[in-house]
């Protein structure tokens, strides 16, 4: 007998990143998924460990330890410990700031593409009108502050940004986030901005990615240790924002998840603690964005140029440019190389694809090289 479910959650498409990497076979060469590839330090596990000998593994506060939440508002620029709650990771982190801010009775959430496919399936999800605002492939997909504000509706409530970008690489500068806050500031009601910054110490331009926080009162960051130390299985992220807006985040937390996990948060605290360790591997990312830029170029591609976060996207030729999945697939296929489709990040990036370029130098070179022979021989 077949059950019925939550029609919701049974509309939602499914994840075409994770559609893409299940067809993948033994010695595929992956530039899909964005999983790093380099090894964590290992010294915030044992000071996690000999806490945990001494201490056990108990609950912690439902919105996280108070001194990590401090650690995380002092990282940020925020006041305290109250403007932030640890999370399950940053996934975790975006699904509260929506849940808690939006009413879906009366708020739309406007999401800016090209952009991660979670932001829009969470809303879905909550019954929330979400709708979206491309920044148009001609102009290398630019961050555009009077572009977001001509999108805005009168019942916009949240805005969704994420610098550096995933899937373009692309970091909204100080110019545009001024120009951006300024023109929220006439809004008679606060339009909160969404920023996730999960990539935030992954840059490759001379000075760190600016934060919408530090323009706009009415702001929600998101974060995570996940890629900027190898840490996506630890599941540490966290929000943080105004006071009353945190707080509502941490009452839907308590109920979802009650609290993360304490050893995660003791790891967390161990980074925090060690100077630059939450820039360590930038250094490695720098020079593999520098190989990239050159080996691309030797295999003939169209890309864009990362700015931050490790994610490259690539122009298609003409003739597979109006279905980048098919490319996708055939791509797969005919070389074996794993890419996402630019369809999966919004209809503004269609005619492209996503490589994520945290395999070794040698497969990536290698990688590259096939997909320029695809490029050439579907030109």
């Amino acid at each position: 007998m077949a059950h019925r479910v939550n029609p919701l959650v049974e509309a939602i498409p499914p994840s075409l990143i994770r559609a893409i990497n299940a067809k993948k076979r033994p010695g595929d060469i992956d530039l899909g998924l964005g999983e790093p590839t380099l090894r964590p330090d290992a010294a915030p596990f044992e000071a996690a460990m000999a806490w945990v000998r001494e201490n056990g593994c108990p609950y912690s506060p439902n919105a996280g330890y108070e001194s990590l939440r401090e650690q995380v508002a002092a990282y940020l620029g925020f006041p305290g410990a109250p403007n932030v709650c640890i999370t399950v990771g940053s996934e975790e982190a975006l699904y509260l700031g929506i849940k808690a801010l939006i009413d879906p009775a009366k708020d739309e959430v406007l999401v800016v593409e090209p952009s991660y496919l979670a932001y829009a399936k969470i809303c879905l999800m909550e019954g929330i009108r979400v709708r979206s605002v491309a920044l148009p492939a001609a102009d290398g997909f630019a961050p555009d502050a009077e572009r977001v504000l001509a999108a805005l509706g009168p019942d916009t409530r949240l805005i969704v940004l994420n610098s550096p970008s995933n899937p373009t690489g692309r970091i909204w500068p100080e110019s545009e986030l001024q120009r951006l806050a300024e023109g929220l500031a006439q809004r008679a009601e606060p339009v909160f901005v969404l920023s996730d910054e999960v990539y935030r110490e992954l840059y490759f331009t001379p000075t760190p990615p600016p934060s919408i926080a530090s323009y706009h009162p009415h702001s929600l960051v998101v974060g995570s240790l996940s890629k900027s130390n190898a840490l996506t299985g630890l599941r540490l992220g966290w929000i943080a924002g105004p006071r009353e807006v945190i707080a509502a985040a941490i009452k839907v937390h308590q109920f979802v998840n009650t609290a993360a996990s304490t050893f995660s948060q003791k790891v967390a605290e161990a980074v925090f603690r060690a100077p630059g360790a939450l820039g360590a591997h930038r250094p490695s990312y720098v020079q593999a964005q520098a190989a990239l830029a050159l080996q691309a170029r030797q295999a003939g591609l169209t890309f864009l140029p990362p700015e931050g976060a490790f994610y490259c996207m690539v122009k298609l030729p003409e003739s597979l440019a109006a279905n980048s999945l098919a490319a996708a697939e055939r791509l797969l296929e005919e070389e074996r190389v794993v890419a996402v489709p630019g369809i999966a990040f919004g209809e503004s990036a269609e005619g492209w694809l996503r490589l994520s370029w945290v395999t070794s130098g040698d497969r990536l070179a290698e990688g590259l090289a096939r997909i320029g022979a695809f490029c050439r021989r579907h030109a």
